[in-house]
């Protein structure tokens, strides 16, 4: 093939655009590394897409996501690998120090933040709002661990404390007719005065009519003397 024809054929060739990373329908705005199994962006920019606010606290990140609308209040930049908690619960993320800054897995980021994540055919990604913390959507049955008339009850509680620390466990049954794909349990802890010691979430999958589910409490840090457990449902 003459030299010619080459450059005809490339010149006429069009270049396979790279794909896109959207995140809550907008373009994400800080750099995408992508690779044929992964795709890596910075934390704390992924963090501040989705809503998320965070800070560096004892040696740990703690990652809160506000609700749906709520403003992001960010945080700091990550530069450095450190034990992650989301509303006090333990996230396990692989992390990448790359140019002095921490990159992730975007899907990793997807199933520890409960995010709806879809990769289509043109290779372009789309990360959707956490679960955990922006709730089911329009449509989702709400209620809490004081209506008895809610489908989801209460059926016991469990909460202990020592060294600084609270642990415990809920357990739930479906009273309803129809079965449910997902069940958000939000869990607040309280002081009798009403401070809130701590708070955290649990998405429970397939919760059938009669069906039981446990959700355990993760180690949380607060101590209080009476501790009151306030207890949100969503379920669609």
């Amino acid at each position: 093939m003459s030299k010619k024809l080459l450059a005809l054929l490339l010149w006429s060739t069009p270049l396979a655009a790279e794909p896109q990373l959207f995140v809550r329908n907008q373009p994400f705005a800080g750099p995408v590394r992508w690779f044929p199994a992964r795709t890596l962006a910075p934390l704390d920019g992924l963090l501040e897409s989705l809503g998320c606010s965070w800070q560096v606290d004892q040696g740990r990140l703690q990652v809160s996501c506000q609700s749906q609308g709520s403003a992001s209040q960010g945080g700091p930049v990550l530069k450095e690998i450190l034990p992650i908690s989301l509303e006090g619960r333990t996230v396990r993320l692989e992390q990448h120090l790359q140019q002095d800054r921490i990159f992730v897995d975007v899907d990793q980021v997807a199933s520890a933040l409960q995010c709806s994540y879809r990769k289509g055919a043109d290779g372009n990604v789309d990360l959707y709002g956490p679960l955990l913390s922006q709730g089911l959507g329009q449509g989702a049955a709400r209620g809490t661990s004081e209506d008895p008339g809610f489908p989801v009850h209460l059926e016991k509680v469990e909460l202990a404390q020592a060294d600084g620390f609270l642990r415990g466990f809920a357990r739930i049954k479906h009273q309803g007719p129809t079965a449910f794909k997902w069940v958000l349990v939000r869990v607040a802890i309280f002081e009798k005065s009403g401070r809130q010691v701590a708070r955290f979430t649990e998405l429970v999958k397939d919760l059938q009519p009669g069906g039981e589910a446990f959700v355990q409490f993760p180690k949380l840090v607060g101590a209080s003397q009476n501790p009151v457990v306030r207890v949100e449902f969503e379920a669609r």
